[in-house]
């Protein structure tokens, strides 16, 4: 792996080149194999915190734990292309737009310990706007290549929390899809999704029964490209112990095993369908 700048890692993009890279100080990681016609993400599979606001955080490192997506990455590693958040989304989420990126609270809890200084923000909303400079100059590259462009936003969720009720294993969020252009493409990933077989666990996907795809990932795609699909997908948070942060690995091995099935015959099945 490589460290670039956002520029560099654009330039490459801009080239088609293939690279794994660790880019703007590792504030994310990109790998990408090939030009294929879809991306994988992971934007709070991220647990780094700089250095300067380790002392400022009220949060404990298991409190931001907690709440963070751990081994998402790991559920879609050998895609073609894939883009991995590294720093906490407790310091800029990424799933936020830039002027509420920054918690003060979260969860019903105090993140700072004393208020950020304006150019410990104004890091830290850079690191934020570097992110989707980079993203969206990968997603422009690739609706040139390609009639149109799949993006699995993967994320997952705490299911143990009270009142939380009988949840589904995926969730897939459509309230910033065109469902008339791509409902189809989207019961057909639920589809697939419903298919998957874990141990001991019963398996079922929803479409806006837990989360309903309002993240700012899916309000830049929907505002900056004219031909590209993304799926907020949720995953229960089965494959590893929530309180603890620890993975299952006989769960976690199964998942990943047929999670990358599956995604490779939906994207398989969308390349092939009519723009």
């Amino acid at each position: 792996m490589i460290e670039l700048t956002p520029a560099e890692c654009i330039a490459r993009i801009q080239a088609a080149e293939t690279f794994h890279a660790s880019v703007n100080d590792g504030t994310f990681e990109i790998r990408i194999c090939e030009y294929a016609a879809h991306v994988c993400t992971a934007i709070h599979a991220g647990h780094r915190l700089r250095k300067e606001l380790e002392s400022k955080c009220a949060l404990n490192e298991h409190e931001r734990l907690y709440e963070e997506d751990p081994f998402t990455d790991t559920l879609v590693e050998n895609q073609p292309i894939t883009v991995f958040a590294r720093d906490t989304r407790f310091e800029y989420d990424l799933n936020r737009a830039p002027d509420a990126c920054i918690y003060d609270e979260a969860w019903g809890k105090a993140v700072w310990k004393r208020p950020l200084t304006n150019q410990e923000r104004q890091t830290s909303l850079a690191r934020h706007g570097a992110f989707y400079e980079v993203l969206g100059a990968l997603y422009r590259r690739l609706e040139d290549l390609h009639p149109k462009v799949l993006v699995y936003d993967i994320h997952s969720y705490n299911w143990q929390r009270p009142g939380m009720g009988d949840t589904p294993v995926f969730n897939i969020g459509t309230e910033q899809i065109d469902m008339d252009r791509w409902g189809n493409s989207v019961r057909a990933w639920a589809q697939e999704l419903a298919g998957i077989r874990l141990p001991g666990i019963p398996v079922r996907a929803a479409i806006d029964e837990v989360f309903f795809g309002r993240g700012y990932h899916a309000t830049f795609v929907r505002e900056n490209l004219n031909n590209t699909l993304i799926l907020p997908s949720e995953v229960k948070k089965v494959f590893m112990d929530e309180n603890s942060g620890q993975p299952l690995p006989a769960i976690l091995d199964s998942l990943h095993d047929q999670f990358e099935a599956a995604i490779n015959r939906h994207a398989t099945e969308f390349a092939a369908t009519t723009p």
